[in-house]
């Protein structure tokens, strides 16, 4: 029912063959291997997805959607899950990002005042923000490719095992 409620919703190819902003990426992402979700594609999808939102660029779903063409993901479950780090979310990861990485370089926090010129204090902000949203990336991408594979194989177990029930009398 999932599956059949995400197909209504994708773009069909000509829809894509013709927006602008993913013409970078060419015929490639008409490929349907990366329309078909399977257990690699979903667990590439998820890690692609989650290293994108936690990176502080602009276009998200552009480094996604590259990043699931490179590995082979699942294209609809990478885009959606970029949208981790949406409006109501981005301040808290990127305040969390760059606390961690203060704390990981050991630098003192730059103090914020009415005086604070961000082109005097850009490598005094920035190096501790990308230090912690890259860890943060990795680490995000890592463990959602895990639990993905863990719930794929778990939920596959389950039907297998619902299915024996079935046949015994």
């Amino acid at each position: 029912m999932l599956r059949q409620w995400v197909r209504s919703r994708l773009p069909s190819q000509e829809t894509l063959r013709h927006n602008k902003a993913l013409r970078l990426f060419g015929d490639r992402l008409l490929d349907p291997d990366y329309w078909f979700c399977n257990r690699h594609s979903a667990a590439v999808a998820v890690a692609a997805g989650l290293f994108a939102a936690w990176l502080p660029l602009p276009m998200h779903t552009l480094v996604a959607i590259a990043l699931a063409l490179l590995m082979r993901g699942y294209l609809p479950l990478a885009i959606a899950m970029v949208w981790v780090n949406n409006p109501l979310t981005i301040a808290p990861m990127f305040y969390f990002a760059y606390r961690l990485g203060l704390w990981l370089l050991g630098h003192p926090e730059v103090e914020f005042t009415a005086t604070f010129s961000l082109e005097h204090n850009a490598l005094a902000v920035a190096l501790p923000l990308l230090t912690g949203c890259l860890l943060l990336a990795l680490a995000s991408a890592a463990l959602g490719w895990l639990l993905t594979r863990l719930g794929w194989r778990w939920k596959v177990q389950l039907a297998l095992l619902r299915r024996r029930a079935r046949r015994e009398p």
